[in-house]
């Protein structure tokens, strides 16, 4: 039985992500570092993203936080999106970028209550974003049950090309650098992007070896919801056009997981399945599987797999410049990027955690109370149902996505 509690007990931490019962500590120190790379011979993009983190917990019931995190990103990007009917439009341009966020928190803990809020702020050469997110969670049935509320509040500004509000969107050009965003140049002007997402969330142990948990998200888009980068061939003359999407956007998912433990092979199996739908007619389903094992008492091996379809957008079309019903115009809108394309994504990975737990008077390397260690390695492999570069394929639908980390509590 204590064993069958052990696995219980171990089942529901992973089920939170390493939530869970607290104890006062000095700090908790996480340093994070993930690198995605887009190998293309004509758009090969990198992106270097490395975090901190630092949480200091003077008593178990007040936790501060402070984290910071930079996207580095350098390669090449297609700036015109012309389908078949225009075949001598194809272009690429250069992409360097570093996006910097700092954010910062704190959690109040109350016996199985905990209310958190965290202030984040980040920014880029032309992109600044604000948030506030407010959560809370309570525990009861003996801990056996979950229940988690969340809201963030996101007050976004991009930078975009000087034009008249008059100005007819089949006549806008596109954002050419980044330039003089920010300031008072004449050809500059910020636009509002207002997000609000919403999350509830229950979790259940249902027996000590089988957990399951039940999460709907929402969210609220308004403002300019484009690439102001990006232009599209919309005229069969090489007539281009800023990208032009809606201005509001909501959508909606559910998504269900489950993990069970198998005893025998002291092995936590997890299932996934998500749903999402918006009001832009995407609509998409997930479906994942991993498993995760110990090898070692400090050791264990994580593996997965994912499988991702979606539909495209209302307003999708490869070649606005065609006829209907597979090309051609989709109303007033137009856009030129392929996550509004049908696609399908496979995602094949793993993952290598060390743990290594001490207590007072016998720290890890004498320093620590805990330290780990992890490195995981995912390959994505992405299917264009009609998305092309000017009728011709496209040569970067490959990625992978390597991570390396470090955290410790002193």
């Amino acid at each position: 039985m204590t064993r069958a509690l052990s696995a219980g007990a171990c089942l529901w931490a992973l089920m939170l992500g390493g939530a869970g019962e607290t104890q006062a500590q000095v700090a908790d120190l996480d340093v994070r570092t993930t690198v995605f790379t887009e190998p293309s011979p004509d758009s090969e993009m990198t992106v270097l993203n490395p975090s901190i983190r630092l949480s200091v917990t003077p008593w178990d019931a007040l936790s501060v936080h402070a984290g910071y995190e930079a996207d580095i990103v350098s390669g090449a990007s297609e700036p015109t999106k012309s389908g078949g009917i225009s075949p001598d439009i194809v272009s690429h341009a250069s992409v360097t970028d570093v996006r910097h966020v700092a954010s910062g928190g704190i959690t109040l803990r109350r016996k199985e209550t905990t209310l958190s809020v965290s202030y984040g702020y980040g920014t880029e050469s032309d992109y600044r974003s604000q948030s506030i997110s407010v959560s809370g969670a309570t525990e009861f049935l003996k801990r056996n049950t979950r229940l988690e509320l969340s809201y963030s509040r996101g007050f976004d500004q991009v930078c975009n090309i000087n034009y008249a509000a008059s100005l007819s969107p089949t006549l806008r050009p596109r954002l050419d650098s980044s330039t003089g965003c920010f300031t008072s140049a004449d050809d500059r002007q910020t636009d509002d992007v207002d997000l609000d997402s919403f999350q509830g969330a229950w979790t259940q142990t249902w027996t000590p070896v089988l957990a399951t948990q039940l999460v709907l998200t929402g969210g609220l888009q308004h403002g300019f919801l484009g690439n102001p980068y990006r232009a599209v061939v919309i005229g069969p003359g090489g007539q281009l056009a800023q990208e032009h999407h809606p201005e509001n956007r909501a959508r909606g998912a559910a998504a269900l997981r489950m993990r069970y433990y198998i005893k025998g092979m002291d092995t936590a199996v997890g299932l996934g399945v998500r749903g999402y739908s918006d009001t832009w007619d995407v609509l998409s389903q997930t479906y994942e599987l991993e498993a995760e094992r110990y090898l070692l008492k400090w050791l264990r091996l994580l593996v997965r797999g994912r499988y991702y379809r979606q539909s495209g957008a209302l307003f999708w079309s490869d070649d606005y410049t065609g006829g209907e019903p597979k090309s051609g115009p989709r109303g007033q809108y137009w856009t030129g990027d392929r996550e509004l394309s049908p696609l399908s994504s496979y995602l094949l990975g793993g993952r290598v955690l060390m743990n290594f737990h001490g207590r007072p008077g016998d720290r890890v390397i004498g320093m620590f109370l805990d330290l780990d260690a992890s490195f995981g390695l995912d390959v994505i492999k992405t299917n264009l149902d009609e998305f092309t570069w000017a009728g011709g394929e496209v040569n970067d639908t490959f990625a992978t996505v390597a991570s390396v980390g470090l955290g410790a509590s002193f």
